[in-house]
């Protein structure tokens, strides 16, 4: 992405990506944990992580002022987990409404660069279609090409 990214703190064999946001709320540590769903199709699941309950927390608004260096690093993760595990497929959706439509405008916005290493799909109507922007989506399918 043209953004920033945050160095990461990752451990791809454990699925799991840690970083520190940084804004006028502190520094808040985020992370990013790709779960086996079944076969090759993972999870992205993305949060603020609890270090007393070593979980993430995805329902936490943190507006940290740094949105677009958070998705830039969420999406470094993506690119490194792949390289990684180049057969996958990832399935993203936001814990609610709101956070899906915010992935999708980070799609939208970077959408010639993604396309340069990922395929992207679309859920909506019940069906799985080739990524369009201007269209809602429910979910997204990405795999490496």
């Amino acid at each position: 992405m043209k953004y920033p990214k945050y160095p990461v703190i990752a451990n791809p064999d454990d699925h799991m990506y840690l970083f520190f946001s940084e804004g006028p709320k502190g520094k808040i540590l985020k992370g990013v944990i790709y779960s086996q769903i079944e076969g090759n199709l993972y999870n992205l699941s993305f949060g603020d992580w609890d270090q007393g309950l070593q979980q993430l927390d995805d329902s936490s608004r943190s507006n940290n002022g740094d949105r677009n260096k958070i998705l830039a690093t969420v999406a470094y993760t993506t690119l490194d987990f792949t390289d990684k595990f180049p057969h996958i497929q990832i399935f993203i959706e936001g814990s609610t409404t709101a956070r899906t439509r915010l992935y999708q405008m980070g799609i939208t916005n970077n959408l010639l660069e993604i396309n340069q290493d990922f395929t992207v799909e679309g859920y909506r109507n019940k069906k799985w279609e080739c990524f369009q922007p201007g269209r809602n989506y429910e979910a997204f399918l990405i795999e490496r090409k």
